[in-house]
């Protein structure tokens, strides 16, 4: 959808320090058109970030332990990925596109096979010992 509104000139104050620092990052990250448009990004997805919400998502949301967060906030901060959000998607696709998804789900079916098999052994063992005190019970 093509938005008809018009883009509004605004006037920033910011030390030479900062706008240095700004600048250096652009260069090292050229995803970036201008100035402008990584400053709008970053303001957006800050108010995106602190509402809670995330513009073009479905609000899922998963628990990653306090390391993981901390990596990854890292990378933000480096300036890897505009926020945590692209990060983890970023990791999510490259999971996928790798083939790593099919190494992970074999994993888990040979964890969980492993423990219902000793589940169903246990189990089984359980109804033999049953059947035999009942057998001597009967006699």
């Amino acid at each position: 959808m093509i938005s008809d509104s018009k883009d509004i000139k605004i006037t920033l104050r910011i030390s030479e320090d900062d706008l240095d620092e700004i600048d250096s990052f652009l260069e090292s990250n050229p995803r970036y058109g201008s100035r402008s448009e990584f400053l709008r990004n970053c303001a957006l997805n800050y108010i995106s970030n602190k509402s809670g919400r995330n513009k073009g998502s479905n609000s899922d949301s998963v628990a990653i332990s306090r390391k993981q967060r901390e990596l990854i906030e890292k990378m933000v901060d480096l300036g890897y990925y505009s926020s945590e959000e692209e990060a983890i998607k970023s990791i999510i696709e490259y999971v996928f596109d790798n083939g790593m998804i099919k190494t992970i789900f074999e994993d888990r079916i040979n964890k969980y096979g492993q423990i219902e098999k000793s589940l169903f052994r246990n189990l089984r063992d359980e109804e033999e010992r049953t059947s035999r005190e009942r057998v001597r019970f009967d006699e």
